[in-house]
């Protein structure tokens, strides 16, 4: 088994969406489980699912998410799995685009069915365009119901297909998480071990690859003008995705027109690039030739802190002017909610668009934070841009 730094960078990192209680932990404890028996998995099952580790994203300190994490690989693909604790958790899990979550589990009670919860996490994926999402319908110790069953599936069927997942390449597997854990054999064909078998079947053959941040075109925001002479700029900044080279061609993207040039150094946190003194500034990107573009109109799917996680309690209405901080900056906004709502109260999530009073470098995916009156009062994710 490869070891841990190995399998963190080629795993692809999924979760798990539902209703509170409609069994996610369990289901991945039995894929877990069952992984441990037909695959390979990194860590102690019993000790990984009793842990309860607080995570914290570095530029959004406060603002973390309770989950259990899994590590595992079987027929030759590799997954980093995560479980939320609750569904604020797994709200801004998506809306932050914490770990890159790159497909999804969506785990559905049988008789529950599908509540405003399991709804609302569906739609999330969909707005942030997550590819893939197989369902588990979980029969949780019921008597056998076919009928009851059916009626579960068809409304899922109904709600993803809405949402653009069709079954073909999203599949529905209807088992139960309790007994596939609960099952004392090591039979991958027994009844109780049959469905998560076909889940993770199902996983193998509908999961995109994962996508390397290493392999992706080079994103550096600058947050600092250390040095400007004749000809050449030294800036700070930050990486966030693939390699810059030496002699590169890159463009300076955002807050004005496209600035083409050349990397000529790079020491650590520091690039030198071909550019007259006062050109550059905080805030602005360096990228690739035409990768990136800035944008001043874009919708977003944002959720609004907590006065717990903020420290604040402040609302967003239409017409709001809030400020968007990306890449460094705090630049002043204006905001539009959708037809159907009047307000976001802290704690909620909504899909907005926003107009900035300057362009920033920006793409589908890309995360930022809202302020107000000198607060992070939000985070947010762009859906699209105009």
């Amino acid at each position: 088994m490869a070891d841990k730094r190995k399998i963190g960078h080629i795993g692809l990192p999924i979760c798990t969406l539902g209703a509170t209680g409609h069994g996610k932990t369990t289901l991945t404890a039995a894929i877990a489980k069952v992984v441990a028996r037909i695959g390979s998995i990194r860590s102690n099952v019993e000790n990984q699912f009793e842990q309860q580790m607080p995570f914290h994203h570095p530029i959004r300190e406060g603002v973390g998410i309770t989950y259990r994490a899994i590590d595992y690989e079987t027929s030759g693909k590799f997954y980093s799995q995560i479980d939320c604790e609750t569904h604020l958790d797994i709200v801004k899990l998506l809306v932050a685009r914490l770990f890159a979550i790159q497909g999804a589990i969506w785990v559905v009670d049988a008789v529950d069915g599908v509540t405003q919860e399991s709804e609302e996490h569906l739609r999330i994926a969909n707005r942030i365009n997550l590819p893939t999402v197989i369902s588990f319908i979980n029969t949780r110790n019921m008597e056998k119901d076919d009928e009851l069953v059916d009626i579960c599936r068809q409304e899922m069927r109904e709600l993803r297909s809405e949402y653009g997942w069709e079954e073909q390449t999203n599949p529905i597997i209807v088992g139960d998480a309790n007994k596939a854990l609960s099952y004392k054999g090591d039979r991958t064909g027994s009844d109780h071990w049959k469905p998560i078998v076909d889940l993770i079947f199902a996983m193998n053959r509908c999961m995109p690859a994962p996508v390397n941040p290493e392999s992706l075109p080079p994103i550096m925001p600058i947050y600092e003008i250390v040095e400007e002479l004749k000809e050449r700029v030294t800036v700070r900044g930050e990486i966030v995705q693939g390699h810059l080279a030496v002699g590169q061609a890159v463009d300076i993207v955002g807050k004005g027109d496209r600035i083409k040039t050349k990397c000529l150094s790079i020491k650590e946190s520091e690039v030198s690039v071909e550019s007259e003194p006062d050109w550059l500034s905080v805030g602005q990107v360096l990228c690739p030739p035409k990768t990136l573009k800035a944008h001043s109109e874009f919708t977003a799917l944002i959720y609004l802190l907590t006065q717990e996680e903020s420290g604040t309690h402040i609302p967003l209405i239409e017409n709001d002017k809030p400020e968007v901080r990306l890449w460094g900056v705090d630049i002043p906004a204006r905001l539009q909610l959708p037809p159907e709502l009047s307000i976001v109260t802290p704690g909620a999530n909504a899909h907005v668009s926003f107009t900035l009073e300057l362009p920033l470098a920006m793409e589908a995916g890309t995360t930022f934070e809202v302020k107000k009156m000198g607060s992070r009062i939000g985070l947010g994710v762009v859906t699209s841009v105009v």
